[in-house]
């Protein structure tokens, strides 16, 4: 009577066990059926809603741990490698992802750490290196909005803002003593403006540019003081040039059309 006693509890305990095991099942498998605007997503298998624990495997190896109600994947859900280390860690909602996103390197740290709302990045993206913040960039909607921050260990090396995922306003790069080392004007992605380049914090060259290609002055100086300009037209040397000498006045006057380097005369004759 011990040993049926025994061998029941035995059966019982591994029927419990079993059942709280995921089942395990190929994506490409699922039907699935996505809302529009990809903010809800419902999995079914032979006409059937999922419902309970699953583990998906990749094709790449490794696999995703998630829990599915009415066919919705939803709260917490894992993401492991081959030798089923935790990669990251996600928050999923209708189906989608909703909430943070932390993914992690060999060693268990995080290294990239996101949000999301209706399946698309909204809030604030991080990466990190060595423990250290690497870059930080807001999201509005699944685009960048904001300005993009890059670091280099303790320092800042970079600043980029973005409107609606295209890059606008001041964009700036540092040298690694925090000293100013480019400064360029953009518009709908493109440059559009001032572009300026810096040396030991101090002025190295001045360009203009309209929709990223330089069109307007370009000047160049020595420990801040202006050694020689051109005229650009369309990405060529198109006008008036100097040199100039260290007490500003000026040494040589050059003349240019349409990137090609003309006589005084040729250039005066064209003019008309």
């Amino acid at each position: 009577m011990k040993k049926i006693n025994l061998l029941l509890l035995f059966i019982f305990i591994s029927a419990a066990v079993y059942a709280q095991l995921p089942e395990e099942i190929q994506w490409k498998h699922l039907e699935k059926k996505y809302n529009p605007d990809s903010s809800e997503l419902i999995l079914s298998l032979n006409n059937k809603l999922l419902e309970g624990k699953y583990k998906l495997p990749f094709d790449e190896g490794g696999f995703a741990l998630y829990n599915i109600k009415k066919g919705m994947i939803t709260g917490d859900a894992f993401w492991y490698s081959q030798n089923e280390k935790l990669e990251a860690k996600l928050q999923y909602k209708n189906g989608v992802r909703n909430g943070l996103k932390e993914n992690y390197d060999s060693d268990g740290q995080i290294w990239l750490k996101q949000v999301y709302k209706n399946n698309k990045l909204n809030g604030t993206d991080e990466t990190y290196s060595g423990g250290k913040l690497s870059t930080k960039t807001e999201y509005k909607s699944g685009l960048k909005n904001g300005t993009q921050y890059s670091f280099s260990g303790d320092r800042l090396i970079s600043e980029t803002n973005f409107v609606n995922g295209l890059k606008e306003g001041v964009s700036k790069t540092y040298t690694t003593n925090n000293q100013i080392l480019a400064e360029a004007n953009y518009k709908n992605d493109k440059r559009n403006g001032v572009y300026r380049t810096f040396a030991n914090g101090i002025i190295m060259t001045e360009a203009h540019f309209l929709d990223d290609v330089q069109h307007g002055l370009y000047t160049m100086f020595a420990n801040g003081k202006k050694t020689m300009d051109s005229e650009f037209v369309n990405g060529q040397r198109h006008g008036v040039g100097h040199m100039y000498k260290t007490d500003g006045t000026i040494l040589f006057t050059h003349y240019f059309l349409n990137g090609e380097k003309v006589s005084k005369e040729k250039f005066e004759l064209a003019q008309k």
